[in-house]
């Protein structure tokens, strides 16, 4: 079996990603390309793939300030981000297991760190509280969400560095 790689999503890379999009998330989730295009744009240096001969899962994420951007609408760069919103991660159901969720995040919280970031804030849906706080993330209580969002709850993980020896070492990204 390949091994899986971790690089930085690129523009050609949306269709694929789109595609895996709507078979990891409910329809209610399926956000347009003209959405992601904008995500990247915002986020270049924090969005990413992962490939094991052919797409096997992405993260999109970006700087960001105040409240979660809205679902289903392209955003613009903020002026003054204080904290990275990770808005987006998906893996193909036949490539779970094999820690590309893990990878996918350490990517992205490694260049918050590199970029002087201590906070990541991400918005739960559905049944991802779990996952999530087993990264580090804490509900942020008495947060009122977009209705796009549906059932989800606000999550904050502070002291992004921690575990960042532990992820260097383990080389998440092969950018």
């Amino acid at each position: 079996m390949p091994e899986l790689l971790i690089r930085a999503m690129q523009p050609a890379d949306l269709p694929a990603v789109f595609a895996l999009q709507c078979r990891a998330h409910p329809a209610d989730y399926h956000e347009p390309v003209d959405a992601l295009a904008s995500r990247l744009e915002v986020g270049s240096e924090y969005c990413f793939v992962a490939e094991r001969d052919a797409l096997a899962g992405y993260v999109f994420a970006h700087p960001w300030a105040g409240k979660p951007p809205v679902l289903h609408a392209p955003i613009k760069p903020c002026a003054s981000p204080h904290h990275v919103f990770l808005h987006d991660l998906a893996v193909c159901p036949t490539c779970r297991g094999v820690s590309a969720s893990r990878r996918l995040f350490d990517a992205v919280r490694l260049h918050a760190i590199q970029h002087g970031f201590d906070t990541m804030q991400l918005v739960a849906v559905g049944s991802a509280q779990t996952f999530w706080q087993g990264l580090g993330f804490d509900v942020v209580p008495d947060q009122r969400l977009h209705a796009s969002y549906g059932d989800a709850v606000l999550m904050q993980r502070t002291r992004v560095a921690q575990d960042a020896s532990r992820a260097a070492q383990s080389n998440p990204c092969n950018v």
